[in-house]
This record gives structure tokens, sequence and C-alpha cells, in this order.
């Protein structure tokens, strides 16, 4: 597969829209029939999975085979939520969507599909709280308008659009008068891993080999430092960044996940119907078989999290590791939604479950040796039995030339 450069817009034209609707549909439906339980992959929160080879880059960053060749604009890559570095009183929300994008190229985003960031403040992983965006326009005239921060109109994997609460043009910064900044653009990719290395350890999980895998570990260390890359380096991603008050979303524990919906043949009138999810960096994406994936999807974090418990459990099981780790990696990942605590004025990531802080996840954090030092260490749990030292980190860390120091933080495009 080659990298898709081709315009979202040419593909869901006036005419080529009911064709992706009618594929939508006999996807989900051959999907629900395509999930079996699989020992699958390495860790417990990875970030993002992307096959690198030149014919195929993936991870959430082409989480199904119709959101990697179809559907890239809805196809979500990884979930940002943090303390603001620059006003103690607001707090951080970033989605990024729509991945590798070449150094100059001006891909259009897709005014069919609705992004939403979900917000529970109750913790029954049901949202509360909602902000949606739309683009519109096509071409060189295209808008984004911003439904909430407020409750949902409908819950769960249906939505209604929100009444519009502000405007604002593409790849600039736009506020409102409450003390909410927003962007909506074109960003460096954040996030880093030695993606190439990971894919000789795990093969099964590159999307260029579906649906005849090859069997994983083949390889049972990553790069050494010096020699380790990071795959994502020449690559640009869609993002929506909000800054806002914490007061808006609550003041002490929040769950977030975001999802991107779209009308289906049975959601023509009003309801968008959601076709991806998530949250935790990579539950999915590598813990599960590949054709498990859109079956997740749908579903929300409450729904799926027996699902997605069974396939961390049968993975650490696999590789010969106690079920200790498992019930760790379960008790701070499932159900499927970012942590944080805006009572707290800073935070780790899962510092909310581990460290009584703010949680979350910003863009510098280490998520990859987080993830491998538990899994395939003792991180956390303390336990060596079954370790596998040569895969506890990939030897690369963030680029901090990648990133900014204030508002919208994610480093500007190459």
């Amino acid at each position: 597969m080659r990298i898709n450069t081709q315009s979202i817009t040419s593909l869901i034209a006036t005419e080529g829209r009911l064709l992706i609707d009618k594929a939508v549909q006999n996807y989900w439906t051959k999907a629900t029939h395509l999930f079996r339980p699989l020992v699958a992959f390495v860790a417990i929160l990875l970030v993002v999975l992307i096959p690198a080879t030149p014919k195929a880059l993936a991870s959430d960053h082409q989480d199904t085979t119709f959101l990697a060749t179809k559907l890239t604009a809805a196809d979500l890559t990884d979930l940002f939520v943090f303390e603001s570095p620059t006003n103690p009183d607001n707090v951080v929300l970033v989605m990024d969507f729509d991945p590798l994008i070449v150094p100059g190229e001006t891909r259009p985003f897709d005014p069919n599909v609705l992004y939403q960031f979900k917000i529970d403040k109750t913790g029954d992983s049901i949202e509360d709280i909602v902000l949606q965006f739309k683009i519109n326009g096509t071409g060189d005239h295209q808008t984004v308008t911003v439904g909430g921060p407020s409750r949902p109109i409908k819950v769960g994997t249906e939505s209604a659009l929100l009444p519009v609460s502000w405007r604002g043009e593409l790849d600039q910064i736009f506020s409102t008068d409450n003390g909410i900044k927003f962007f909506v653009g074109t960003r460096k990719d954040p996030f880093f891993f030695d993606l190439e290395q990971f894919f000789k350890i795990i093969p099964d999980r590159n999307y260029a080999f579906q649906p005849n895998p090859n069997p994983p570990f083949q390889v049972l260390s990553f790069r050494p430092p010096g020699e380790a890359q990071d795959t994502l380096a020449p690559f640009n991603v869609h993002s929506i960044i909000v800054e806002l008050p914490r007061e808006l979303l609550g003041n002490g524990k929040i769950g977030v996940w975001m999802t991107t919906s779209v009308k289906t043949p049975r959601h023509r009138h009003r309801y968008l119907a959601q076709i991806e999810r998530l949250a935790v960096p990579a539950l999915n994406e590598l813990f599960m078989d590949f054709k498990a994936h859109n079956n997740s999807n749908l579903q929300t974090p409450t729904n799926d999290a027996s699902n997605q418990s069974q396939f961390i459990q049968a993975f650490v099981g696999a590789i010969g590791r106690p079920q200790a780790i498992a019930d760790a990696v379960i008790s701070v990942a499932i159900p499927d939604v970012m942590q944080a605590d805006l009572s707290q004025p800073s935070g780790s990531y899962f510092g909310t479950q581990l460290g009584n802080n703010f949680g979350g996840r910003r863009p510098k954090d280490d998520v990859i040796d987080v993830t491998l030092s538990v899994v395939f260490g003792d991180a956390v749990t303390g336990i060596s039995t079954g370790e596998i030292p040569g895969l506890t980190t990939d030897n690369v860390g963030p680029n901090d030339a990648n990133f900014l120091s204030t508002f919208p933080y994610l480093g500007n495009p190459l």
C-alpha cells in the first residue's frame, strides 16, 4: 500500500459518497463476524503502530483497512490530555488524525466527518460533556465550526450535532470570549517510536501483511541507542487542539476519549454513526488481531471493556509472563479512557491511576517505554519472571525541535 496522498474530498464527492456509505455499512457487517480471540501484541498502552516499509506505514495511524484506504480523514492516531504549561488554570486536549501527510502535501479536511472529544465527569465512562468539530466547504475555502463544550444530545455510538458555538479558520488560532483557544490544522506528528524495528519483532501487526501475517517475535530486541530511528519523523498529521479553563470540564477526575463519526444509509437524516474510538494508546492496535479492530472501534468504552481485557490476558499469557502483569495493565487501562485529575496541578502518564497526580498524557511522554517496561520488564509490578530485556525500550525519545512551548504546542508542519 502506498502512502495515501489523494484528496479525501475527491473520495467523498457527490457520487462517490453513496459508494462509501455502502462500503461503511458492508464493512461493519463483515467486521463483526471477524472478531476472534487471538494473541495480540506487545504492551500495555503502547501508542500507535505503523508498518514501516516503503509500501506501508500504519498504526492506529491505519487502524483498519477501510480507514487506511478509503477514509483516512476519520483515522484517529493520538489523544493527549495535559495541564497547560502556560496557564495553571487551563487544560489542553489534542486530537490527531488523518496521518502520514508528507512534507509539502496539502491534504484537504473532510466535511463529512464529525470529530468529538468525549468527557466523563462521574466515573462511569459515559460522556457528560462533548466538544464537536465539523469542517465546512472544500478546497481553499474550508472553515471549522465548534459545538460545545456542553452536554451531548445523544450518548453512545450515535451522535447528534450540537448547535454551533464558535467558528474559525483552518491553520489559525481562534479564541472565544470565555477563555477557550482552538487550533485546527496540520502539525508535525508528535508520536515517536522505532516502528520499523518493531515490525521486525511483531510482523503480524504490519498492515502490509494482512490478511496473511507472518508469525510474531521474529526478533527479540530493539535497535541500540544510535541505531534506533524515529519512523514518524518525516510525517505531518491533522490536529484539533483546544486549551480551555479546567472549570468548564469539572474540578475533579475526568475520563476523556475521542471519536470520529459519519452518516450511513441508516443514519442519513439526523444521527451520525461512530466509525473509530481511541483513548489509551494502542490497546486495540497492539493487543488485538488486526481484523478485530473494527469491532472494537464501533463500541463504547464500557461495552468494549471485557473484550479488550480478554486480549490483554491472552497476550500476557502467551509471552510467558505472570497473570499479575495482565491484571496491572487492565487496572490502569480498562475501560479505554484517558484519565486526568483536574484538581491536581501537574502530572505524569498514568499518574491519576498510580501516582495521585494530574495523569493524562503530554506530547513528550514516552508512552512506548512505559508500556514496554511494564509488559516485558519489571516496571510498576516489580515482577521479573519471564522478562525480555531487549524489548523494554525502543531507544527513541522526543525531539524537542518537534514541539512548541506555547499554544498549539505541537510543532510546525514539515
